[in-house]
Order: structure tokens, then sequence, then C-alpha cells
């Protein structure tokens, strides 16, 4: 901000660009999820031997597994969310400073010049 500015001010545009930021991010924890956790929820064949089956292991780590790639879904789902949130804020900032225009310029042409 180069100080021509008094009180709260955000560039234009700001928002919009953090949200562009921010969106990948939700997918790329969604797509971590899908490929490092994914392959661990079902085990195919005897994936801790015999034992594992028997003892319960094999489906305590299966559902393990699960529980953590659908957090994983929705920390992603949460980035979606805060890019969203950026842009209804710039869309609600870009009404204010509409409104508060208008205003400004409705005072100045009820005062006109000359009425200070």
């Amino acid at each position: 901000m180069d100080g021509s500015h008094s009180g709260f001010h955000v560039d234009d545009g700001a928002y919009t660009r953090y949200a562009r930021e921010v969106d990948p991010l939700g997918d790329d924890v969604k797509g971590a999820a899908d490929k490092h956790v994914g392959p661990h929820v079902t085990l195919g064949g005897h994936g801790f031997s015999e034992m594992g089956g028997e003892s319960g292991f094999s489906g305590a780590y299966s559902g393990r597994m699960r529980a953590l790639q659908e957090k994983m879904h929705r920390v992603g789902g949460g980035w979606r969310q805060v890019g969203e949130a950026a842009r209804q804020t710039d869309r609600n900032y870009a009404a204010v400073e509409a409104e508060h225009g208008d205003v400004v310029r409705r005072l100045g042409t009820d005062l006109g010049p000359g009425s200070a």
C-alpha cells in the first residue's frame, strides 16, 4: 500500500488470486490420499499372513487406512471451502465498496460545490 488509502483496503484481485492459489491444494491432498493411502485400504490375499486375518490385524489396519483416507478427503474439501470463502469475500467486498462509493457520490451531489 502506498499510503494514499486510510482505513481498510484490499488490492484488486487479491482474494481471487488467493483462491486460485489455494484451489489446487485440495486436489493435491485428495490425490495424495488416493495415491499413498488408498492402496492400503484393502489388502489382497493374505496381506499380513493368515495370522493377520485371524487375529483381526488385517481388518483393523484396513479400517484405519480407510478412516485416514476419508479424513484426508475432508481436509482436501476444506481447502476447497477456503477458496470458495475467498471468492465470496471478494464479491462481498466489491459490493460494499460499490455501495460506499454510491453514498459518497450522492453526498457530493447533495452538498454540491460551495455548500460547506
